[in-house]
């Protein structure tokens, strides 16, 4: 055979040996993927919501959809999106872009009650960020705010209609709609609501005795104040405000909204209403959300705000106090804030 003849049959060969490894090397890529993509490790993926806010979750700073592994932790997510620094051998967050802790960085000693603090769909984790496990739909939320008042803040009240969705740790094991005489409909109404969300089946059920929640149940409880205020688990939470961290309280026929450091900022005595969890205990899967007023036109000013609260683009605050006109305060109020009484 001619030496030419053989060289370029060679060097077809090689020619085509070269793209036979090329489209192997992009059909493994395609296939398999970046080795740092969960498929590739064997595990399945989860889709989390992930928020950064301030002062009781009224800025907001970050929020962002993110994808994880499976049984991956709360801290793992916040570093998909942000700049992180821990503290206490890496469970907790001490800073969060630069926005640092403040408790005990003082000049000389002093310093700030000032934290992140950290939410499982709106409510307090009783652990720290590398070890709660994350479950598909979970929004977490690290929220940095002064606790000169109350360092416990059981949930945040803008993050309806969680945590009737997707639960602390898990699903609830019940939920439901609890109302007072003569709010039936509404109440239904914010049943078939919560249902539509993905909350799956919500009881609806009428307030009679001495009523109290059931354990691993998130409620909602609907009616004016002077409806509610003998029943013991509400009556118990309204007197002891400070210790269970609510901003807000019914004193007598007013409701009494407090700044960031406990102090009297605002009352109302008409047309008021309020949204605010009274509940749970740190790392209990329940709930207690309170939907009231101090009359007629308060409540149906706060289930008129939770109905369309799927449509509102807000932060996740820790209190909702509906107005009149459909004005709605978010509480604490802050200190430097000029008192908004009505009367």
């Amino acid at each position: 055979m001619h030496p030419k003849v053989k060289k370029r049959k060679v060097n077809r060969w090689v020619g085509r040996l070269s793209v036979m490894a090329i489209v192997l090397a992009v059909a493994f890529f395609l296939v398999k993927g970046c080795a740092f993509m969960p498929w590739n490790r064997g595990e399945a993926a989860i889709d989390v919501r992930v928020t950064v806010t301030r002062d009781f979750g009224n800025e907001l700073l970050r929020d962002q959809w993110v994808e994880l592994r499976e049984g991956a932790d709360a801290m793992q997510a916040l570093q998909e999106l942000a700049d992180v620094e821990t503290a206490y051998g890496g469970g907790f967050v001490e800073s969060i872009d630069g926005l640092a802790s403040r408790y005990g960085k003082g000049f000389g000693g002093a310093s700030e009650k000032i934290d992140w603090f950290f939410y499982v769909n709106g409510q307090m984790a009783h652990v720290g960020a590398t070890a709660y496990r994350l479950k598909p739909g979970d929004w977490v939320i690290f929220d940095y705010h002064r606790w000169d008042y109350s360092l416990f803040t059981p949930a945040l009240a803008g993050c309806f209609p969680e945590p009737f969705v997707h639960g602390y740790e898990g699903v609830p094991k019940k939920r439901s709609v609890a109302y007072a005489e003569g709010w039936g409909s509404e109440a239904e109404r914010l049943a078939r609501f919560l249902e539509d969300s993905g909350g799956g089946p919500c009881e609806v059920l009428k307030m009679e005795g001495n009523w109290s929640p059931q354990d691993g149940e998130c409620v909602a409880v609907v009616g004016v104040w002077e409806q509610l205020r003998e029943l013991t688990p509400l009556a118990q939470a309204n007197a002891n405000a400070a210790s269970l961290g609510l901003y807000a309280y019914f004193d007598g026929d007013e409701l009494i909204i407090l700044d960031e450091m406990g102090n009297r900022k605002a009352s109302y005595v008409r047309g008021a209403g309020i949204v605010v969890c009274t509940g749970p205990r740190l790392g209990e899967n329940s709930a207690v959300l309170l939907v009231s007023g101090i009359d007629k036109e308060g409540v149906e000013e706060a289930l008129r705000l939770l109905l369309g609260h799927g449509n509102l683009k807000t932060p996740p605050s820790l209190i909702l106090v509906c107005l009149e006109g459909g004005e709605v305060l978010r509480v604490p109020i802050k200190e430097d804030v000029e008192d908004a009484s009505r009367v």
